[in-house]
């Protein structure tokens, strides 16, 4: 060949050579940018999670909601699959010298596809772990979080628990029937503490990962990418309705876990339905913590569903399957700057002693911080 055209092959195998890492290029960079070019607090609220989120779960809901099997699951078996046959047949076919640079081509294409799965996950809900947090928008009076004041409250949960179990117990609710129950308040709720947009009731699905729930002792899951809900097939009807107000109100763009929770807690306890109520306060009883000094005494009734509670969770979960669960799910909240981790389960206890509430049981926020 004349050496002409030797730089213009080298040009033309290095064209093809770029356009082949292009995707991964393209995939890569956009997911650092989502990771670490976060927009300011007050613009997420104003135009993520009051602008872009809504539509976007709107969107993704009436794709999955209508489906009767959790299309999360499915894909994610799929991914794993097609991941472990395409490794496998790349390195099968590949020459023995030559492998070693297959797999490196493999790794790198392998996270351009993470990336392009991590940039879903951000944009398509987990931006609302930056929106303004709950903390910023309910004014405490932190003297109310001392040891008196929490233990007050603790005997105040007993109370509550006492006044609403017989009546809670004469119901059956199905999930449709519960959130039908809690929508007038969730709405009001979540518009209180900042959602311009109101969220419908997501539906509940079964998932393949039942028994993962049951050793890892989670009682509710909310797929960020698909915008479904499972909740734990072994909880009890009294469970049930707090548990969904809290993977609800992740639907409704309130990412932080404690957040959810209070938004759960408020929007059931406030609610007519014995039944709502008495599955807030359980919600309640089990984030008091270990420090609270109870005083009063659970009814015979409360201390028997309490006691239900318990022993399920020591049939049913496996110590060392929780405690790698919780450990993962702490670094995965920190990762998405939830400073406290797995303990943010607990901090809406420190709201629900320290903030003002009006007379229509929702909290007092700061001027400009609230839409409702």
């Amino acid at each position: 060949m004349p050496r002409r055209w030797a730089p213009a092959l080298a040009r033309s195998w290095c064209g093809v050579r770029l356009r082949s890492y292009l995707f991964d290029l393209v995939a890569i960079l956009a997911g650092l940018a989502v990771k670490f070019v976060v927009p300011s607090q007050p613009w997420i609220e104003a135009h993520y999670s009051n602008g872009l989120y809504p539509p976007i779960d709107a969107a993704v809901r009436f794709l999955t909601g209508p489906l009767p099997f959790t299309l999360g699951d499915v894909l994610l078996g799929l991914a794993v699959a097609a991941l472990f046959i395409w490794w496998i047949r790349a390195l099968r076919d590949t020459p023995g010298r030559r492998r070693v640079a297959r797999a490196g081509r493999l790794a790198l294409r392998t996270f351009a596809f993470a990336s392009v799965i991590f940039a879903w996950f951000a944009v398509s809900w987990a931006f609302n772990y930056s929106r303004v947090p709950l903390s910023d928008k309910i004014p405490l009076h932190l003297e109310r979080t001392n040891e008196d004041a929490v233990n007050a409250f603790a005997d105040h949960v007993v109370d509550e628990l006492n006044r609403n179990v017989a009546a809670a117990h004469k119901e059956r609710l199905t999930d449709g029937e519960a959130a039908a129950r809690l929508l007038p308040r969730f709405d009001r709720v979540i518009g209180r503490l900042g959602d311009r947009a109101t969220f419908a009731p997501p539906s509940i699905k079964p998932t393949i990962f039942q028994r993962l729930f049951e050793m890892s002792g989670t009682s509710g899951f909310t797929d960020p990418w698909t915008h479904e809900v499972n909740l734990d097939a072994s909880s009890f009807f009294y469970e049930r309705p707090a548990i969904y107000a809290h993977e609800w109100a992740h639907i409704s763009g309130f990412a932080d876990e404690s957040e959810a929770n209070l938004i759960s807690v408020l929007a059931c306890t406030s609610s007519d339905d014995a039944l709502l109520r008495y599955s807030g306060w359980i919600l309640t009883w089990f984030n008091l913590g270990s420090k609270a000094r109870v005083t009063h005494h659970l009814s015979r009734q409360a201390f028997n569903d309490v006691m239900a509670i318990r022993k399920r969770y020591l049939r049913l979960v496996r110590p060392e399957v929780e405690r790698a669960s919780r450990n993962a799910y702490d670094s995965y909240l920190k990762a998405n700057r939830v400073k406290a981790g797995f303990d943010s389960y607990r901090l809406f206890v420190r709201w629900l002693t320290a903030a003002d509430f009006d007379r229509d049981g929702l909290p007092i926020v700061r001027p400009g911080t609230g839409t409702e």
